[in-house]
């Protein structure tokens, strides 16, 4: 199967690995040149650009849409339906899915036990705009596949600064700093293995009729069971040699006091149930039907910690990335 797979971020990158693994093949639509990497075409544009689009989906059999934007709700409203439609659009002309990454943001008022198939019940303006692309992707004639995650960890998480736990405490117990918890240290909150996530995303694109048939699905994506910030801590200090340090916790009043001058403050203040309160996404049909199970949470913590020390030390590059977080 060919894969066309635009952006290549935390997500986009463990999709192209997991797929190249799997025997199948990648086309890449970035924005950016980069260096040519064995068994990977890469077409250098955006979705915006028809000739770039049109040129990348040669051949394509499926569309993963891992593209984000600035971790602003203003600027989510404004570049995120039209990129998505070019995609959906393009990709109703041959007939094939789009695969898309999605957050709990559309269903924060259910998050802290998130069934699958529950109503959208968003809280914040980030949470409406997640509602109104859910709802161009259901009204489109393109089948598309929406992968609800929670916040996410995984090997291509670390430098990105668009996860939140691998940031704000696996990150910082590799560095010798204490850990930061933005919430409640003790509620559980659903890490999602960015590898998961991506075996899921592609065996939704090569099963996308049987688990769409009626054109769209939301699905969740396979998760370990829910622990805490605490629980979190305590693994990743003992993975990397450290001692358990108090985490500095960022209380809800002074999140929300910054929220007029700090536009990340302002952005983690509108989720702040999904970290304030229990955050669980329940397993859906890609686990109990399936058949994919997640990878177990000490693995997955153990693989983000050991990239974490790795960039620590300097034997490996960090990512970057311009765009902040999808899931919580």
């Amino acid at each position: 199967m060919h894969h066309l797979v635009i952006g290549e971020g935390q997500i986009g990158r463990a999709i192209i690995e997991r797929a190249l693994t799997d025997g199948d093949s990648v086309t890449v639509l970035r924005r950016s040149e980069v260096a040519p990497a064995p068994g990977i075409d890469r077409v250098a544009g955006d979705v915006l650009d028809p000739a770039a689009l049109q040129t990348a989906l040669l051949g394509a059999d499926a569309v993963h849409a891992t593209f984000h934007a600035a971790y602003d709700a203003r600027v989510w409203r404004r570049d995120l339906p039209p990129r998505e439609l070019a995609v959906l659009e393009a990709a109703a002309e041959r007939g094939i899915p789009v695969v898309f990454p999605e957050s709990m943001y559309a269903f924060q008022g259910g998050a802290s036990n998130l069934v699958e198939g529950a109503d959208r019940t968003p809280l914040d303006a980030k949470g409406e705009v997640r509602v109104a692309l859910l709802e161009q992707r259901r009204l489109h004639t393109a089948r598309t596949l929406s992968l609800v995650a929670s916040d996410l960890v995984g090997p291509t998480a670390v430098g990105t600064g668009a996860a939140v736990a691998s940031a704000m405490v696996i990150e910082r117990i590799a560095a010798g700093h204490r850990p930061i918890v933005a919430g409640a240290p003790d509620a559980p909150h659903t890490l999602t293995h960015i590898p998961d996530l991506a075996r899921a995303m592609l065996h939704a694109a090569r099963h996308a009729e049987r688990l769409a048939p009626t054109g769209d699905a939301v699905l969740h994506a396979p998760s370990a069971a829910a622990r805490s910030p605490r629980e979190l801590i305590a693994l990743a200090s003992d993975l990397l040699d450290q001692p358990v340090r108090r985490p500095l916790r960022i209380p809800l009043f002074a999140l929300r006091a910054l929220s007029g001058v700090v536009t990340f403050a302002r952005e983690l203040s509108g989720i702040a149930k999904l970290w304030y309160e229990p955050s669980v996404l329940q397993p859906g049909i890609l686990t109990t039907q399936e058949g994919l199970e997640p990878t177990p949470w000490p693995e997955a913590v153990r693989a983000t910690a050991e990239r974490a020390a790795a960039v620590t030390s300097g034997a490996v590059t960090a990512q970057t990335s311009s765009s902040a977080p999808l899931a919580s």
